[in-house]
């Protein structure tokens, strides 16, 4: 298919597969999409995809990312990650329409065939095929084209700014800002039985304003005299800013216009350098409209369909986007008018020029993507990167993720093993498989991982999706007769744990999981020196690991278990491997906190005890500083100790080893899996199988269950 990526600003149209279909969602063949003057053009205008960098490196959460990142790969290897950001693809597009041609099993209301229209950044994209979960979907009423459903997410939010204002019939509205927003912003106010005054600078806007319905219109400096004419004196019940500014001149102007005890509401992005008084003197409301509405930026409402109940929430951003629809229908709202310019998806970089080259009158762009499919059949999601023909002997390998670990380790990692061909890399998206297909020499990319499990070329794979996908993917490879190297943890649960490791036996294929922290240096020397001292041994593993947002998806228990399951098995694993022997008894005690960064369940000191006398504690926490270093082993044994500090180095005191110091963290990435292939290649046996995994995952249900909230 075609899709619109921008890459440092540039607009280009590249063939990828069609997206992959999750649970809860539909796959959507695209007739029409959206481009809008405002939001979406920043991709372009903002300074691309470098903007978009810069506004996440403002975040304090992001910046101490980037300073961990800094303490444990150094200035080349974190410039190396920025660069990488900076230069990836983005997938511009938020408003689109098309027809459903394949809905997962879960998707309640609707079906293979029908008409709808799609919101979402990152859902609704400018492509020939989106996949778009359930909640971002809305029916086409008859009578609408697809043509004017694509406005679909521009108008929800021009909903939810009127329903911030409260409009009352009769009363008058001031709409600042006659870009799409504003236009459709005016009409919804209208049809809401308010006089509606329109005010922007440009005078074919004002007119556009006023055909459309709105009962005056001015340039800025006659609102308030227009807006004194028609309200007696009084001032505006309510000012809709819809226009985008960076100074506040704007919104200072709104609350000069509102009437004593007025409402203003903000719905573009405007300066807030408010003089306080008239918002004191009027006593006057100002607020803010969130996007489309309730719902926005909620995962659990947006990916997962947990709708609000309608006796508590009566407008959500669904509901806003069907009403809108209707709206449409019955002839209340007009979009045709709004439409400045029409471009196939392959002129698509001359639709974003219209929107940008300076033109004051352009308001919007279509993109168009061709008609309505004839049959509702699911497309292909394979497509060819590398034509070059295979050497005999080589272990194919097939990446199924391709975030950020993967990219940064088991793909270039698989490069450097001589004797490893890289079949394919596969990615929920088609833009982002097949730009890593492309970067590390794949065959091929795809967007389904079942086609790589039905390769024969494909010896092997490498699972590095989100952690809720780890079981279904390994059990498939696993029936397919696919050797696995599949990452922590082997699974969120210990029943999936069970079979997979059952599985692996009955099929006999290898399953490794990335516990890759056995594989540094650092740890094997220290192991070499514990198992040439007897006696039991007593284990410290402190991880600082740092905050997380709350939203973060590895702290959600159904995605990525939470940080104990979905991280500190790395640490019970290392444990019991310097300890030598199995555990017998686990326990565990956190923190009371109330802090949505620190809380409970991801501050934990956990205890294993074990069968030859040794314990092991392992203590996990996001309280510290990053000063302190992430991570840092003491084991103790015979009269001596081993400390291996941050991975970059080791230290021996009273037993046999050497100490070792460098600037670069090894904490065993290459080394794991390079021993991988070796085993898949029958030169030796796996250190790391299902059985660990298993321990690892049981260990963390332990633990949670005894000091933070339950585990899966």
């Amino acid at each position: 298919m075609k899709q619109v990526l921008v890459k440092g600003g540039k607009v280009e149209v590249v063939e990828v597969p069609p997206p992959g279909l999750s649970p809860g969602m539909a796959l959507v063949a695209v007739t029409h999409s959206l481009i809008s003057s405002g939001t979406e053009s920043g991709f372009v205008s903002d300074g691309g995809t470098a903007g978009y960098v810069l506004k996440k490196a403002r975040d304090p959460l992001n910046l101490e990312k980037v300073k961990r990142k800094l303490a444990s790969v150094g200035v080349k290897g974190t410039i190396e990650v920025i660069k990488s950001k900076l230069f990836e693809f983005q997938a511009p597009g938020y408003s689109t329409a098309g027809v459903i041609v394949e809905c997962a099993e879960d998707v309640p209301g609707f079906a293979v065939g029908d008409r709808v229209a799609c919101s979402g950044v990152g859902y609704a994209s400018h492509a020939g095929y989106n996949a778009v979960p359930h909640a971002l979907l809305t029916p086409i009423p008859d009578g609408v084209d697809f043509e004017e459903a694509a406005f679909v997410t521009l108008g929800a939010i021009a909903m939810q700014g009127v329903r911030r204002a409260e409009p009352q019939f009769g009363e008058t509205f001031v709409v600042s800002g006659l870009g799409l927003l504003g236009q459709l912003a005016a009409q919804v106010a209208r049809a809401a039985g308010c006089r509606v005054i329109g005010c922007d600078p440009i005078a074919a806007k004002r007119e556009l304003a006023r055909e459309l319905g709105a009962e005056a219109v001015c340039a800025p400096d006659r609102l308030a005299d227009v807006v004194a004419e028609w309200t007696g004196g009084y001032g505006a019940d309510a000012v809709l800013v819809c226009a985008a500014s960076k100074g506040s001149e704007v919104t200072n102007q709104a609350l000069d216009c509102c009437r004593q005890k007025g409402r203003v509401v903000v719905v573009g992005a405007v300066g807030m350098n408010l003089q306080r008084e008239p918002l004191y003197l009027k006593e006057l409301d100002f607020r803010l409209s969130c996007s489309y509405g309730p719902g926005r930026y909620n995962p659990a409402y947006e990916e997962k369909g947990l709708d609000y109940p309608i006796g508590y929430v009566r407008w959500t951003e669904g509901r806003n986007m069907g009403e809108f629809l209707r709206m449409i229908a019955e002839g209340k709202v007009r979009v045709k008018p709004l439409i400045s310019v029409e471009h196939s998806v392959d002129d698509a970089a001359d639709a974003y020029q219209a929107i940008l080259g300076g033109d004051e009158n352009t308001i919007s762009a279509i993109i168009t993507h061709g008609p309505p499919p004839e049959t509702f059949t699911a497309p292909e999601r394979v497509q060819m990167v590398n034509m070059e023909t295979p050497v005999s002997g080589e272990v194919g390998v097939a990446v199924i993720g391709a975030g950020s670990f993967a990219t940064a380790y088991h793909l270039p990692g698989l490069n450097r093993i001589p004797g490893v061909r890289i079949e394919a890399v596969v990615a929920r998206t088609g833009s982002k498989a097949k730009a890593s297909a492309e970067k590390f020499g794949a065959r091929y990319c795809a967007t389904d991982y079942r086609e790589v499990l039905a390769d024969d070329r494909v010896l092997a794979v490498v699972v590095a999706t989100r952690h809720n996908l780890h079981a279904e993917m390994t059990l498939a490879a696993i029936e397919a007769g696919k050797h696995v190297f599949v990452e922590k943890p082997l699974a969120l649960t210990v029943a999936d744990c069970e079979r997979i490791a059952e599985a692996a036996t009955e099929r006999g294929v290898l399953v490794t999981v990335g516990f890759n922290r056995r594989f540094s240096a650092h740890a094997r020397a220290a192991k070499k020196a514990l198992d040439g001292t007897p006696g039991p041994r007593m284990i410290l593993y402190r991880c600082n690991a740092g905050p997380l947002p709350p939203d973060h998806w590895t702290r959600d228990p159904g995605v990525g278990g939470g940080r104990i399951l979905g991280e500190a098995v790395h640490f019970f694993d290392l444990g019991c491997w310097l300890a030598g022997s199995e555990v017998v008894n686990v326990t565990a005690g956190g923190i009371r906190s109330d802090s949505a960064l620190s809380p409970p369940e991801d501050n934990l000191s956990v205890h294993l005890r074990f069968q030859n006398g040794s314990s092991a504690t392992v203590i996990y926490t996001t309280l510290g500083h990053l000063g302190l270093g992430k991570e840092r082993v003491e084991a103790y044994a015979g009269g001596g100790g081993v400390v291996i500090d941050d991975f970059r180095g080791v230290t021996f005191a009273g037993l046999r080893g050497k100490n070792a110091h460098g600037r670069a963290e090894d904490k065993g990435q290459f080394a794991i899996m390079e021993h991988f292939i070796r085993a898949v290649r029958g030169e030796g046996q796996l250190d790391i199988t299902a059985e660990d995994g298993l321990r690892a995952t049981r260990i963390a249900v332990e633990a949670l269950g005894a000091g933070g909230k339950a585990s899966p």
